[in-house]
């Protein structure tokens, strides 16, 4: 069978699912290509996979720095204040303005490549586009359970696309997600709201080859471990508002009877940081966190979703400080079902992050939740049985 996944130009798209999706179906003996935007394409070859170049696809970065897209208002606040995800603009950039072009070069490619499926991302609408024109059996990868997809602003918006490629309007919420939708957390992580008859759940394998780093695996151990991670785009932002976020977390982590891991993020070599340090808190620029989470006590999050799915699997409970897009949605729910506390940007102090550390390392329920999904992420089937699952749900539904 051949099989073309699709995700946005995006590492961050690509890393937790398509990936491991698809070298899973290229192990099962199927031919595989994954499409997306040129500036990407490199991660997709780096693991053995081939990589179909879009020619008019690019990050959502990118066409809100061309001036594409107008960026929420609150972006030029990063840093000082959560900027929640507006359902509008998510339609207008994922919907709007990012499907389209995806959508017509991915039919090029269809008349040429010829898939018997489409397995997108699920934030990449223009999967779900080209294989509704051209009659192709489709199916999502979920890297966003929190994002506002049956919101009626991108329902509007789906419409339009579809008119625009000759497709009649269908003016219904979870159509994209109507045939199969492969989620990677237990479904108690999802709103009862969002828990489709089409969903299927699975366990992303943890990496095989990677080795912790020394110095960490060394660090002291009579003390809980606290890992501390903003996110690999966070130092990208304009202004200091990662780095003040991340003197907050060191000076705090600095006060308490923890050891303490912060990931200060590419291009913050800890030898160059001028920020806060602290005698108990080592400081790395990369860290090997789905490993080191295996070992951590808490974990100080951003609250994006490979993070979180991460953390939900290892079994560790999390202070989420969400930071923008769906990270705020991400931040409540882990709230909502026990296994984490929620601190805004604006509210985070030295004394407000303290207290819901010490909350989530002393809460014996908190603690006992986060294991308890722990042991279900642990007993959903792996990748390997995606591509089966997805042939049967999606047959005759094209």
């Amino acid at each position: 069978m051949r099989i073309l996944f699709s995700a946005q130009a995006s590492y961050s798209h690509l890393a937790p699912l398509v990936l491991p999706a698809a070298e899973h179906a290229r192990r099962a003996g199927h031919e595989v290509a994954v499409a997306t935007g040129a500036a990407v394409a490199d991660h997709i070859e780096r693991r053995g996979l081939t990589a179909v170049r879009l020619p008019n696809v690019v990050g959502l970065a990118e066409v809100m720095q061309r001036g594409d897209l107008r960026p929420p208002a609150d972006m030029r606040r990063f840093g000082s204040v959560t900027i929640e995800l507006e359902p509008e603009f998510f339609a207008r950039a994922f919907v709007g303005r990012l499907a389209g072009p995806a959508a017509r070069d991915l039919i090029e490619v269809c008349r040429d490549w010829r898939p018997d499926l489409i397995l997108h991302e699920s934030t990449e609408f223009g999967g779900y586009l080209a294989a509704e024109r051209l009659g192709i059996p489709h199916g999502v990868l979920d890297i966003g359970p929190m994002a506002p997809f049956a919101h009626p602003a991108v329902t509007e918006e789906l419409d339009k696309q579809r008119v625009e490629l000759g497709l009649e309007p269908v003016g219904e919420p979870w159509h994209v997600f109507r045939t199969f939708r492969a989620g990677v957390v237990p479904e108690d992580f999802y709103p009862e709201a969002h828990r489709l008859p089409s969903a299927h759940y699975y366990r992303v394998p943890a990496p095989t080859e990677e080795t912790l780093d020394p110095e960490i695996a060394g660090l002291p151990a009579d003390r809980p471990l606290v890992l501390a991670t903003l996110g690999s785009n966070a130092a990208h932002f304009p202004g200091d508002g990662a780095a003040r976020l991340l003197d907050i977390i060191i000076e705090t982590l600095g006060e308490l009877p923890v050891t303490g891991v912060v990931a200060l993020g590419a291009g913050n070599e800890p030898g160059e940081w001028a920020g806060a340090r602290a005698d108990n808190v080592h400081l790395t620029s990369f860290v090997q966190q789905e490993l080191l989470l295996r070992s951590s006590d808490a974990f100080i999050t951003h609250a994006g979703f490979n993070g979180t799915r991460e953390a939900l699997a290892a079994g560790v409970p999390m202070v989420a400080v969400p930071l923008f897009a769906e990270q705020s949605h991400n931040a409540a729910r882990l709230q909502e079902i026990g296994v984490g506390r929620r601190i805004d940007v604006q509210d985070l102090t030295r004394e407000s992050l303290a207290t819901a550390v010490r909350s989530v390392l002393e809460d014996r329920v908190c603690r006992a939740r986060a294991r308890s999904l722990q042991r279900r992420s642990h007993a959903l089937p792996g990748l390997d049985r995606l591509v089966e699952d997805a042939v049967a749900a999606t047959a005759g539904a094209s």
